[in-house]
């Protein structure tokens, strides 16, 4: 209720004033805009809401469900956190005030997506693949519907639990491109493959990490043994990609990858060297897929942003029987030349000047081992590990201390299954602090504990007998987490995912 008091003046100076008493009545709001308008089913994705007659705001309801963490920030403009939805798809997001509530518009609208993530290739088809499965590790509080699908298969779908992982396959026979992961909220996913008497796992990419230009660090279809060394394309994105994949000496090769397919790209027998430079009109996710004599290897390429001044590998190896080879290969993507510094605890440290664009390696002597192996530049650049253990091949990025966590997942365990030789678990303390640190395996009785020193690393392992998954490495401060696999006499690495 307000009091309008009218006040009239005439030229001559005479006034007349009335007094009526009006009854203020706040009209319905309107929703003008929802920022970001998108985000998954599993809701937790905060939005700013613009409008107007926010004001007295009581409710926000994303189609029938209500909104978290309301809160009115002006007439004009309000916030809220999306709620968990049932199914994907779009709704309207309507604001309840004293006035009523806004009627639904297209400007409303905000839609739930799936988190979807890929592998570039399948197979279960090729002489030599023996299995090649798909583990799924739930890290959320409420159990998730998945759905792996590729062409040319019928779609796989499995419910995981809350803090459980699973893991599942296509039938033999199967082979192509690519596996897409998708549930309504987020999971970290893993393709673990045996070829003859070797293992390989990679973890799943989602389209948030595809990139227009990105980065292998070594190419060869030149050195003994080295069978096959393929660049595979996916393409994550709506529109087609136009993709280039250059090697410095070598006719650079042309795909055309159509939105959501695969291709991949080669070159010619005896081609050796670095970097493979892969660039696309639209952003993609590229790797490698290396046959070495029987063994098989896989790694995502990189791109510039991941580039880091200081980087680590957890572990160096060239005095173990077997260990045959063990270089850091760095790469520098950006446009100045850069001086690097790769040092190892123990031993002389290694100098490297990289100049823009360009690769280069280094290695330490025979009888080398120890940890971790620290990568040090003036500029930002890529490094990674490759290494030759018996006949076969593995090749591992580093990480910087930006990765680190205090909680970390590897998606299996494995001291039981006949080959699985060695499963040890590194951890590496990039920080200036000591760190206590304790994996835990399901089923296992015994957690291991370790104290990580600053800028030291150690490892853990579970008795011969343990198999399991997923293994949980917990820290009072963060740490990078790596499993190193001897399965027959291959070797395999793999980082784990926070």
């Amino acid at each position: 209720m307000y009091t309008v008091t009218l006040t009239v003046t005439d030229v001559d100076g005479w006034q007349s004033s009335t007094s009526q008493p009006i009854t203020a009545v706040q009209h319905a709001p309107t929703v003008t805009g929802i920022a970001p308008n998108t985000g998954l089913a599993d809701g937790g994705t905060g939005v700013t809401i613009t409008g107007c007659a926010l004001s007295g705001l009581t409710a926000v309801h994303f189609g029938a469900n209500a909104a978290t963490n309301v809160t009115q920030i002006s007439d004009t403009q309000a916030s809220a956190v999306s709620p968990r939805a049932a199914a994907t798809g779009t709704v309207d997001v309507t604001v309840t005030t004293s006035g009523g509530t806004s009627a639904a518009s297209v400007a409303d609208h905000f839609t739930y997506t799936q988190f979807v993530s890929y592998f570039n290739w399948f197979d279960k088809a090729s002489n030599g693949m023996v299995s090649d499965n798909i583990h799924l590790f739930n890290e959320g509080q409420a159990s998730t519907l998945v759905t792996l699908s590729m062409p040319g298969a019928n779609p796989v779908t499995v419910t995981v639990l809350s803090k459980q992982e699973v893991y599942t396959t296509f039938p033999a026979g199967t082979i192509g491109g690519p596996v897409t992961v998708s549930s309504n909220q987020p999971l970290i996913a893993s393709q673990r493959v045996e070829f003859h008497q070797s293992f390989n796992e990679v973890a799943a990419q989602s389209q948030a990490q595809a990139s227009t230009t990105s980065y292998i660090n070594w190419y060869d279809k030149a050195s003994s043994g080295m069978v096959n060394d393929n660049v595979h394309v996916l393409n994550p994105g709506a529109s087609t990609a136009h993709v280039t994949v250059s090697l410095p000496n070598a006719t650079a090769q042309h795909l055309t990858v159509a939105p959501g397919g695969e291709a991949y790209a080669t070159f010619p027998q005896g081609t050796i060297g670095g970097p493979v430079t892969v660039s696309s009109d639209h952003p993609v996710l590229a790797s490698q897929r290396v046959q070495f004599e029987q063994t098989f290897n896989e790694v995502w390429a990189e791109g510039p942003a991941q580039a880091a001044a200081t980087s680590y590998i957890n572990w160096y190896d060239k005095a173990s029987l077997g260990m045959v080879n063990d270089n850091i290969h760095v790469l520098n993507p950006g446009t100045a030349k850069a001086t690097v510094t790769v040092s190892l605890p123990g031993v002389a440290s290694q100098q490297l000047t990289i100049d823009a664009g360009a690769e280069a390696y280094a290695t330490f002597p025979q009888g080398t081992i120890g940890g971790p192996v620290k990568v040090s530049s003036d500029h930002p650049v890529l490094a990674s590990q490759r290494v030759q253990f018996n006949q076969s091949f593995n090749e591992v990025w580093a990480q910087d201390p930006s990765q680190a966590a205090t909680t970390s997942y590897v998606n299996w365990y494995d001291h039981a299954s006949p080959g699985m030789l060695n499963d040890n678990i590194h951890v590496l303390n990039p920080g200036t602090a000591p760190a206590t640190v304790t994996i835990t395996v399901p089923g296992t009785t015994t957690a291991q504990k370790l104290t990580v020193g600053a800028g030291a690393e150690a490892y853990a392992s579970f008795p011969q007998g343990t198999i399991g998954g997923p293994v949980t490495v917990t820290s009072d401060q963060p740490v990078l987490a790596s499993q190193r696999v001897q399965f027959d006499q291959s070797f395999n690495e793999v980082w784990a995912a926070g």
